[in-house]
């Protein structure tokens, strides 16, 4: 699990990446709508999957107070 998130994170930085390289397209004067676009789009897919696993994964935890306790207090 731990695995995953770690590549999805990595993922996330490199199509944020590739989103920065499709917007200084448009700075050079070759715009690539396309390239901007998908990176885009995966990295935040690739961020939100890796923030819900990771969530996922910490519930596991023992230490880790759980909703339970939280409500009593």
């Amino acid at each position: 699990m731990r695995l995953v998130v770690l590549v999805l994170s990595l993922g996330t930085l490199v199509l944020y990446g590739r989103a920065i390289a499709g917007l200084w397209g448009y700075l050079l004067g070759t715009p690539r709508p396309g390239m901007l676009f998908s990176g885009l789009l995966g990295g935040t897919v690739a961020a939100v999957s890796a923030v819900l696993l990771w969530r996922k994964g910490i519930r596991n935890l023992d230490w880790v107070p759980g909703d339970d306790e939280n409500r009593e207090k």
